[in-house]
């Protein structure tokens, strides 16, 4: 006797869905890596952005610092 047909999906009828969920995750995966690499940037943006305005304050008191000497400590040929 043969069996009888089957009324439920076979695992072959999945093989689309299977192969559709598996490109979305790649899709998710993928998407998930730009986004965070994009968060990096502007972070390290951020932090060369600061530095910036540290080197701009240390090179302007250094200006005023290297002001007040020449005032204070005339050169030598300057002297009497």
């Amino acid at each position: 006797m043969a069996d009888p047909p089957s009324t439920g999906p076979n695992w072959r009828d999945w093989i689309p869905v299977l192969s559709f969920a598996v490109v979305i995750a790649g899709v998710l995966i993928a998407g998930g890596g730009y986004i965070s690499e994009l968060r990096d940037n502007a972070r390290r943006i951020h932090d060369l952005e600061q530095r910036v305005e540290l080197l701009r304050s240390i090179d302007t008191r250094t200006a005023r610092i290297e002001a007040k000497l020449e005032v204070l400590v005339p050169e030598k040929g300057d002297r009497p």
